[in-house]
């Protein structure tokens, strides 16, 4: 008798759950025919329904470019309002209807989409404010556009933010290098794409971790990681010259570094914190987009590390046996609207398929840029961590200079180690390639 009621029991829970399908199935688009919004396409929605909610992570990105003499306040409004009303990405914001997405149409609020820093006030307090509001959702007929732009009160750094819903980074760096550096030569000729490679099924055994599904942490909250900025000890041309002579393209070096950076952390940690199993990572997997008006073109493929490390030869073999891919994020944003609206489903799906580290190529320039009478002489990059990354490899460079921005969530990671990490791959690296 107890064994049969214990088999209603399961069956009862296996119906209701079947009916919670189908019912999520019916119901998650009935409200769009209700309401004058634009539904949010499949590319995007992965960037606005992987932040807030449930994981209460944020998803902004922010450009920090520095300039070697006070930019005039008034060219440079007049260049941020030629960007913004050349695109409909800065003229709406995001409202939420029944937990999933919809654009709606708005205006800038010229005194909160632009705004200049008194003496007191910290750059780094109002870029954590816009992350904040930014990630928040509008209510109907309200709400300013996703962007904020901040000039500091000596007026050399100005500091672009948006949430990426609206764009990645290779889409707005084309429209800023169109329409506030007022440029019209490509931004580099270095490209970014690792390249396209099947696993050997002897690497692909034993590749998933059953525990990542349970007991995988979704790491620090909203966007307070740690960048570390590491400048490389090579000039941008010569880097893309020592790839050449070993068959790989700029993006293909920095991926190669990343491998070796992630294997020299796990070596450096203690026996018990070591993996037992290989890291699946997705590196830098795009095409060269600077073209398009948006990327959305990375390609979702997986790179094993494998412990104990192998000798570098090896890694770099299975670097040069890749090809060039291209991609899309239709797939994934499609699968984030569903599960959504199945939240049973939702944390467990995001525990398997996030990367645990991510090594993204963004080229700013080859050449100096310029507004009016003032020149760009570096810039910084916050690359948003998704939930359950442990440490993105940002790659770039300017005028020359090639730079890292390490991204760490403190929770995850010792950013520390991972910094000393990264720089013997650096120097290891270049070592291998230069003989």
């Amino acid at each position: 008798m107890l064994n049969l009621m214990k088999s209603k029991k399961l069956y009862l829970i296996f119906f209701g759950l079947i009916i919670f399908l189908f019912a999520s199935l019916f119901l998650r688009d009935q409200s769009k025919n209700h309401y004058n919004f634009e539904a949010v396409s499949n590319a995007d929605s992965i960037f606005w329904l992987s932040q807030g909610g449930r994981n209460n992570r944020y998803i902004t990105c922010s450009v920090y470019y520095n300039f070697d003499k006070p930019l005039d306040q008034a060219l440079i409004l007049e260049r941020i309002k030629d960007l913004i009303n050349s695109y409909k990405m800065f003229n709406r914001n995001i409202i939420e209807i029944n937990k999933l997405p919809y654009w709606q149409k708005t205006k800038p609020d010229w005194n909160k989409n632009f705004y200049k820093l008194r003496p007191e006030e910290s750059i780094e307090q109002y870029r954590a404010l816009a992350d904040f509001e930014l990630s928040q959702p509008s209510t109907e007929g309200e709400g300013a556009p996703l962007f904020r732009v901040y000039l500091t009160h000596d007026q050399k750094q100005l500091v672009f933010i948006w949430h990426h819903v609206i764009s990645d980074f290779e889409g707005m760096l084309n429209k800023h290098a169109l329409h506030l550096f007022e440029t019209i030569e490509e931004r580099t000729k270095f490209g970014y794409q690792l390249k396209d490679f099947q696993i050997p099924k002897s690497e692909q055994e034993n590749n998933f971790a059953f525990n990542k599904v349970f007991h995988r942490s979704v790491g620090s909250q909203k966007s307070d990681f740690n960048v570390n900025e590491i400048t490389l000890p090579v000039k941008d041309i010569d880097l893309y010259e020592i790839g050449l002579n070993n068959d790989l393209s700029m993006s293909d070096v920095f991926s190669f570094i990343t491998a070796r950076a992630i294997g020299n952390y796990y070596e450096s940690l203690s026996e018990l914190e070591k993996p037992t199993l290989p890291i699946i990572s997705p590196l830098s997997l795009r095409k060269n987009s600077l073209a398009l008006d948006e990327g959305n073109n990375r390609a979702i493929k997986k790179f094993p590390i494998v412990f104990p490390m192998e000798p570098i030869a090896k890694t770099y073999e299975r670097f040069s046996l890749v090809s060039t891919s291209s991609g899309s994020y239709d797939q994934a944003g499609q699968a984030m609207k569903f599960l959504r609206r199945t939240s049973i489903f939702e944390m467990p799906i995001r525990r398997i398929s996030a990367a645990d580290f991510i090594s993204n190529y963004f080229p700013l320039a080859d050449m100096e840029l310029e507004i009016g009478d003032s020149s760009l002489i570096d810039h910084n990059f916050r690359v948003p961590l998704m939930p359950f990354e442990r440490t993105k490899f940002a790659w770039s460079n300017y005028d020359g200079k090639v730079v890292l921005f390490l991204h760490t969530d403190p929770i995850l990671i010792q950013s520390d180690v991972m910094t000393v990490s990264a720089n013997k791959a650096i120097e290891e690296v270049l070592s291998f390639l230069r003989n």
